[in-house]
C-alpha cells in the first residue's frame, strides 16, 4: 500500500536517487537536447569516416558524463548495431581493459566464439567430426580424451584461415582460450598480463592480440562496430597520484585504444569521459595525441539551464506519478513550477537529483505543498553548507 505521504505527494515513490551518481532508476534516460544532438551529430560525422573515432566528453563532476555515457550505451549504439562496452574508471594498463571486457563476456561464451568462427576452416578430419557434434561436445572430447594440446595446434590454424588473425602466437592464444576451459572455466585477472605464467596474452603482442578479441566479439555477437565507453580516467587529473610509470602506462593505453580506432580490419569506436582539468592534464603529457588526433572529437559539458532542469525533474516525477493524477496544471507537483534552486544546484544534475531526493524523503505531513523555496533552500543548505560556492564540487 503506498504511504499516506507519497499519496499526499501523487506519488508512487521518490524517483530521485540519494547518490545520484549514474543512470536514473526510473523514467526515461536521455541528457539534454541540445547535448544529445551534438553527440548524435559527432556519431554522424565520422561513422563513415576513416579517420580516428574517439571523442572526449569533459565535464566537472556531477555534470551527466555517466548518464551521457549510459544514453550512447542503451540507446544510442545498439540503435547503429554497435556493441558497446562500459568501463567505470578502469586501471591505465591495456591489460586491464582486456580482462574487463572478457570477464563481462564470460570463458564460455568468448570461447564458443572464437569455436565457431574457426569452425569451418578445420582442416583435421577428425577435428572436423568433433565440430559437427557441437561445443559441449567437443570440450568434452577434449576433457575425456586429454587431448587439450593436441587440438590446440589445428584450431590455431583454422583461427588463421578465418581472418581472425595472421599472427601465430595470438592464434595460439586463443586457442588455449577454447581448449583449456575444461581446466579453467574462467579469466583470472592474471590471465591478461603478459610475462606472467599461463597468460593468454603474447608478450608484446597486446595490440594485435586486442584486435583478434575486437574481431572475435563483433563477428560472434553479429555486430556492425565495437564501442567501449570508458568513465572517468579521473585519477589523471591530480599529478600527484600518478607516478611516472603510470603516466607512461595511462597514455600507452589510450595511444593503442586511437591506433585501433584507425585499423581497417575492426570498426571501433572509444568515447572517454573525463574531467577538464584530466583532459588539459593529457594534452600536456603527450600534446600530440589528443592536439592532432582528437582535436575537434571533444564534447565539453555545459550546466544546465533552469528549463533543463525542469525537464530532467519532470522526466523523473512522470515515471513514478500515481495513475490516475491530474497534474496538468502542476506537472512538477510536488515541486514548484518556476526553479527555485540556487543556480549552483539546478545547474548540476547530480546536485540537482540529490537534492530533490532529500526534498521528498523528508517530506512529512506538515509540509506545505508545493514545496516552498524556503523548505527547499534549507534541504540545500543542510546538504551543501557553503551555499556561496558556484563551483561544481565533486559530492
Amino acid at each position: 500500500m503506498m504511504s499516506d505521504i507519497f499519496q499526499k505527494l501523487r506519488l508512487d515513490s521518490n524517483p530521485f536517487e540519494p547518490a545520484a551518481t549514474g543512470a536514473p532508476l526510473t523514467g526515461t534516460l536521455s541528457p539534454p537536447h541540445d547535448l544529445a544532438e551534438k553527440m548524435k551529430d559527432f556519431l554522424d560525422f565520422h561513422q563513415t569516416g576513416q579517420g580516428v573515432k574517439a571523442i572526449v566528453i569533459a565535464g566537472e563532476y556531477g555534470t551527466g558524463k555517466t548518464c551521457l555515457l549510459q544514453w550512447l550505451h542503451n540507446k544510442v549504439f545498439p540503435e547503429h548495431q554497435t556493441m558497446s562496452f562500459y568501463f567505470d574508471n578502469p586501471g591505465v594498463q591495456f591489460y586491464d581493459l582486456a580482462n574487463m571486457l572478457l570477464r563481462t563476456i564470460g570463458r564460455k561464451d568468448f570461447a564458443k566464439f572464437i569455436w565457431e568462427l574457426a569452425g569451418l576452416h578445420v582442416n583435421v578430419p577428425y577435428q572436423r567430426t568433433l565440430f559437427q557434434n557441437g561445443f559441449e561436445a567437443y570440450l568434452s572430447n577434449a576433457f575425456h580424451l586429454r587431448r587439450q594440446q593436441d587440438m590446440t595446434s589445428p584450431l590455431q590454424e583454422a583461427i588463421q584461415s578465418a581472418g581472425v588473425t595472421t599472427d601465430e602466437e595470438v592464434a595460439h592464444c586463443l586457442a588455449r582460450i577454447v581448449t583449456d576451459i575444461v581446466k579453467k572455466p574462467y579469466f583470472e585477472y592474471r590471465d591478461f598480463i603478459p610475462q606472467q605464467r599461463g597468460s593468454m596474452v603474447p608478450e608484446g603482442e597486446e595490440a594485435p592480440y586486442f584486435r583478434a578479441i575486437l574481431k572475435t566479439i563483433s563477428q560472434g555477437m553479429g555486430a556492425k562496430a565495437i564501442a567501449f565507453l570508458i568513465d572517468e580516467f579521473e585519477e589523471i587529473g591530480l599529478q600527484k597520484k600518478l607516478t611516472r610509470r603510470a603516466a607512461h602506462d595511462y597514455l600507452a593505453t589510450l595511444r593503442r585504444l586511437i591506433n585501433l580506432t584507425q585499423s581497417e580490419e575492426i570498426d571501433f569506436w572509444i568515447v572517454l569521459s573525463m574531467t577538464p582539468d584530466a583532459y588539459e592534464t593529457t594534452k600536456k603529457l603527450e600534446p600530440s595525441l589528443i592536439v592532432e588526433r582528437v582535436s575537434g572529437k571533444t564534447l565539453e559539458i555545459k550546466p544546465l539551464t533552469p528549463n533543463d532542469a525542469l525537464t530532467l525533474m519532470k522526466s523523473r516525477i512522470d515515471a513514478v506519478r500515481s495513475e490516475g493524477t491530474d497534474v496538468s496544471r502542476e506537472p512538477l507537483f510536488p515541486f514548484p513550477e518556476a526553479v527555485v534552486f540556487r543556480p549552483n544546484t539546478y545547474s548540476n544534475p547530480r546536485r540537482l537529483v540529490k537534492t530533490c531526493f532529500r526534498a521528498i524523503a523528508q517530506a512529512d505531513a506538515n509540509v506545505q505543498l508545493p514545496f516552498t523555496e524556503k523548505y527547499l533552500h534549507k534541504i540545500e543548505d543542510e546538504l551543501y553548507p557553503d551555499s556561496t560556492i558556484t563551483g561544481n564540487a565533486k559530492s
